[in-house]
């Protein structure tokens, strides 16, 4: 297992202007969740690379002179984002990826290949960057579960608050699992001393997401975290996923979403 110090969140940096705003994000979960910042960048071809290496090392100094205790790092690979998700958490031990929701097509697409927790976010509000009232939609699936184990790390490092915001169930063999992972979810935090409310919503576990999102502001939701698709058709990747629907509609509100198809990494404490 992994060092604590080994542990890397890694911040997307494709030198646009929301970059800095990533960064920010990037630093601000860094320093929450007591990791490494890495700050990542891709080329395409072999030309680029003492372009590019340049600027992510410019950036890092940049960094590093600002930030002296915070342990910060940069790499440089090639490909896509996609082509290097397995490299990224066998290799550098990565945990989470932060990216602008300009990257949202090419970042869903790394997605789906990861086991690492990506992190969308636009802006550099102050209000979305406490991460202190933490939303989590609870529906039916399993997955929800794991949704509470990405919010807990929030509470217990940052002393935030977890909203649990659960469907409203009619069929009884939905309702009987989305019961289980209530209970599970209570246990759990509450064997944390973490601070959570449990919110009925009017929506069933199809729509809890979106209503999540459009409440967001009257439980002053500062990130909200779900779980992706469980089952994609191919006529899901040509209309969208619903986690691309709900990212592009949060304005400035961060969207963590975890991977319900793969084993999710687990942060080391």
């Amino acid at each position: 297992m992994p060092n604590i110090s080994e542990q890397k969140i890694i911040v997307v940096c494709d030198f646009s202007e929301p970059m800095k705003d990533v960064i920010l994000h990037g630093v601000r979960m860094a320093g929450i969740l007591k990791k490494e910042l890495c700050l990542l960048a891709i080329r395409k071809d072999k030309g680029q690379k003492s372009h590019i290496q340049e600027k992510i090392m410019q950036t890092k100094r940049n960094l590093m002179s600002s930030l002296p205790n915070m342990q910060i790092s940069s790499l440089l690979l090639q490909s896509s984002l996609r082509e290097n998700m397995n490299k990224l958490a066998g290799e550098y031990n990565a945990v989470l990826v932060v990216l602008p929701q300009t990257y949202l097509k090419l970042g869903l697409k790394a997605f789906r290949e990861s086991n690492i927790a990506f992190l969308f976010v636009k802006g550099s509000s102050p209000d979305f960057l406490g991460y202190k009232n933490v939303l989590v939609p609870v529906d039916y699936r399993k997955a929800s579960k794991e949704n509470a184990l990405w919010a807990s790390y929030l509470g217990r490092f940052n002393q935030s608050i977890i909203h649990l915001v659960y469907a409203k169930e009619t069929d009884s063999e939905q309702l009987s699992k989305l019961k289980q992972n209530l209970i599970f979810i209570k246990k759990f935090l509450s064997s944390l001393n973490i601070k959570h409310q449990f919110i009925p919503a009017e929506s069933n576990s199809w729509g809890i997401f979106s209503e999540t999102l459009t409440k967001a502001s009257e439980w002053d939701g500062d990130v909200m975290i779900f779980a992706g698709s469980t089952n994609i058709s191919l006529i899901d990747l040509l209309i969208g996923l619903p986690e691309e629907k709900i990212i592009k509609k949060a304005g400035d509100l961060p969207i963590l979403i975890i991977n319900p198809l793969k084993d999710i990494c687990i942060l080391c404490d």
